[in-house]
């Protein structure tokens, strides 16, 4: 009861103050309910963040309240653990959600990215579950992800994720889940790619830069500020 007071009160906060629709996220089926419920659309269509394999009545939610929404590549027994799962994942809710008679232009994909620190493929099954997932379902649809995840548990995460989603748009991401204040797209998108800092990165989020070594050696010598083209 008490996270449905609190969205209903935050939606009502932030609504009359935002120019640009709200994303509506909770891990509760009735949470998310309550939030579509109190948005009135008048800057335009509410975004639910999000649908998957296991909670697939949150797109009825979206289908009753004509919102857009993320489904994500999580299984029903868990997180994929490649690019195939993500892409199978994903697929079987882009296909619940067009049945359901959800547009393709309001399918938001998030094929979910983990640490780098953790797995030095995470960067990789994940640019190759969009590279596929944009080959499959054309330019219609959007791919998108919660792309700073992967910075977690790293020194420079702006210059991380900044790397990383240049990386993501270039495999055939079109949106992002981010911190535009941190994460500017004309920055990312004009990124000096011949840098050290960049090469750096984008070894490590490439899984050639294994245990992040020469990334965190490079940032213990102060070789990692970036400069914009």
């Amino acid at each position: 009861e008490e996270q449905k007071e609190a969205m209903q009160w935050i939606v009502q906060t932030i609504q009359p103050i935002s120019s640009i629709p709200l994303s509506i996220d909770s891990s509760s089926i009735d949470t998310l309910r309550i939030g579509l419920e109190t948005c009135s659309n008048h800057q335009g269509r509410v975004l639910l963040n999000s649908a998957s394999l296991e909670r697939l009545e949150a797109l009825d939610l979206v289908k009753q309240h004509d919102a857009q929404v993320v489904v994500t590549a999580a299984g029903e027994a868990g997180m994929p653990q490649n690019a195939e799962e993500r892409v199978t994942n994903a697929s079987q809710m882009v296909e619940a959600a067009l049945a359901k008679g959800i547009a393709i232009e309001d399918i938001f994909i998030d094929p979910l990215v983990f640490p780098i620190s953790v797995d030095a493929e995470f960067g990789n099954h994940c640019f190759d579950a969009i590279r596929l997932l944009r080959q499959r379902y054309g330019s219609e649809i959007h791919i998108t992800g919660g792309f700073s995840n992967v910075s977690f548990g790293l020194p420079c995460r702006r210059l991380i994720n900044d790397v990383f989603i240049n990386l993501a748009v270039d495999a055939g991401a079109d949106s992002g889940i981010i911190d535009p204040v941190t994460s500017k797209i004309q920055d990312v998108l004009n990124i000096d790619r011949n840098s050290r800092p960049y090469q750096l990165a984008q070894e490590m989020l490439l899984g050639v830069d294994l245990y992040c070594k020469n990334f965190l050696r490079a940032y213990r010598k102060g070789e990692l500020q970036v400069k914009v083209k």
